[in-house]
Formats: structure tokens, sequence, C-alpha cells
């Protein structure tokens, strides 16, 4: 599976640059000498989102000692962990136990640590997909004729809703130990797994407890999680104004939404290279933005997008 990934950062790094060649790198340039010494405001709204993403994980925590576990140890604990995620061939999910074991640093228990991370993918999941649904709804008005690409997008949103939702029912209903035994049963059970069976069917046990005697801190992991999502729509806003071409609130935040979406299918791809420039291209023509500010929009968006995986990389590299 990794050479597989790697295969296909190959050819989406070769497309990225093809890409930008199109583009022109003259007009690249001029668009983001427009940004200039302001650069550095870009780079906070993301700051605002991995603190909110770092609060919504707070409550997922049954922290036996309260306040032993302060906010800004999440914030880097989540920054390592996504920089993990982007940056490996291992389908956004490298950084997890990078997060786990984090946890287990500050004396949590192995299931404790566990299920808020599970229950944190699902979250993000099923929020990025509301957000995405938001934003299609938002299209139509915007983009009154691109009735066939929004189409498109809807099953994709569809997708990722439907995956949303199948791991919090899965994790209610103890899809781990079920998947072991099934697996077991057709005879393909390797050793080791059959071994963490004990383990899975506590953390199935742990997940659905949380679920079922915790649901107001779900609900509201969830709410802040969805919040954090709509704040990057500010990002958008502030790019774009900066390059000298503002944009308007409602556009800023269904310019994202679908972008985040193209971002999310390519999540197979470190980083989702090409995937994420592609997207975002095609959505830049849809609204009738042009070739160069989306490809300086994509580049501006990498820029931030490097500064904040380098420190999480520092975060990474101060817990070995």
């Amino acid at each position: 599976m990794r050479r597989v990934n790697l295969i296909m950062l190959a050819v989406a790094s070769v497309f990225l640059v093809w890409i930008l060649h199109k583009v022109g790198w003259g007009t690249l340039w001029s668009h983001l000498q427009q940004v200039g010494w302001y650069f550095p405001l870009l780079l906070m709204p993301y700051g605002l989102v991995n603190w909110l993403e770092a609060m919504s994980w707070k409550y997922l925590l049954l922290d036996p000692l309260p306040g032993a576990l302060p906010l800004r140890r999440l914030f880097w604990l989540r920054l390592g962990g996504e920089a993990l995620n982007q940056l490996t061939p291992t389908a956004s999910l490298g950084g997890e136990p990078f997060k786990i074991t984090g946890l287990l640093a500050n004396g949590l228990g192995w299931e404790v640590a566990a299920a808020s991370v599970v229950i944190h993918k699902a979250i993000l999941v099923l929020s990025l997909a509301l957000y995405v649904i938001m934003g299609l709804a938002m299209a139509p008005l915007l983009l009154p004729v691109a009735g066939g690409q929004l189409a498109f997008l809807s099953l994709g949103a569809l997708f990722l809703a439907a995956s949303g939702v199948f791991l919090v029912v899965g994790q209610r209903l103890g899809f781990l130990s079920q998947g072991i035994r099934l697996v077991c049963r057709s005879g393909w059970c390797p050793a080791r797994l059959k071994e963490k069976e004990t383990f899975f069917t506590d953390l199935d046990q742990r997940l659905a407890d949380f679920y079922r005697q915790h649901p107001g801190r779900a609900a509201l992991a969830f709410v802040i999680f969805f919040l954090s999502w709509v704040l990057h729509a500010v990002e958008v806003y502030v790019m774009f104004w900066l390059l000298g071409h503002p944009i308007s609130w409602p556009l800023a935040i269904c310019l994202d939404a679908l972008a985040m979406l193209f971002t999310a299918m390519g999540f197979f791809i470190p980083a989702a290279i090409g995937i994420q420039e592609g997207g975002n291209l095609l959505l830049a023509l849809g609204f009738d933005l042009g070739l160069g500010l989306g490809a300086a929009f994509s580049i501006l968006r990498r820029l931030r997008e490097a500064f904040w995986l380098t420190l999480g990389l520092v975060a990474v590299a101060r817990e070995k």
C-alpha cells in the first residue's frame, strides 16, 4: 500500500508542476508579490483552527484528574499528529499513534487515549461532511450554471457523509471486535491481530459507553469541530483580499468547503499533492476567478501548510 501511495504521490507531483507551468510562473509571482509582507496574516486563522480542534478533542477525554491535561498540550499533540497524517503515505492515519502515545505519556490509560482519538476521527469526517454539504447548498446561488459539476461533487459529499455516519454507528455497535471476528472466521486472521482481540473488545466497549453515557460531550465536540471548518473560510477571505481580489463571505465559505472536498478525495496521497491544486483551479475557473488567482490561492495555502507542518514536525521531534 505504501508503494502505491508513493507512486500516486510521484504522479500527482508531476501533474502539479505541469499545472503551475501552464498557468505561468511569471503570473504566479506577480500575484504572490501582491501579498508581500502581509503573509503572516495568513498564518493566524489555522492556529485558531487547530486550537478549536484541540478543544474539541478535550471534550472526548474522560480525564480522571481534571485539569491535568492542559489545552496547549493537546494543541501540540494534534499539530504533530496531523503533520504525520499529511506527510506520511498512511491514508491520513500515520499520526494517530503519535497522539495516543502522547496521551499515554500524560498518564491516561490506553482505552481512554485510543477511544478519544478514534471518536475524534469520526467527528472530523462527519463535521467535514456537514461543512461540504453547507457549501454545496450555497453553490447554486453563486454558480447557477454548473449543474453537472455540482452533481458530481454532491456524490462525493454523500460518500463522505456516509463514511462519517458509518464510523459513528460502527463505534456504537462495536465494529472493531466484530471486524476481527469476521476476518478470523474467514481464515485470514494474522496471529498478531488475533492477540489484540481482547484489547479491541475493550476499546469497543469504551466507545459504546462514551456515546451512551456522554452524548452531550460528543455533540459539543462535533459543534466545535464544525466551527473550526467554518474558520477555514476566514483564511480564504483574507487570502483573496491580500491578492487584491476581494470576495464575499458566502463565496469564501463555498469555495473553501468544496476545496476541502477535493482534498478529502486525495487522502491516499500525502498532503493530497496535485488533487488539492487541481480542485482549487477547477473551482477558481467555475467561480470566474481565473487560473492565475486559483494557482496563487493554492500556493499561499501550501505555504501556510508548510509553516504549520514544520511546527508539527518540531512537536513530534520534541516528543521523541
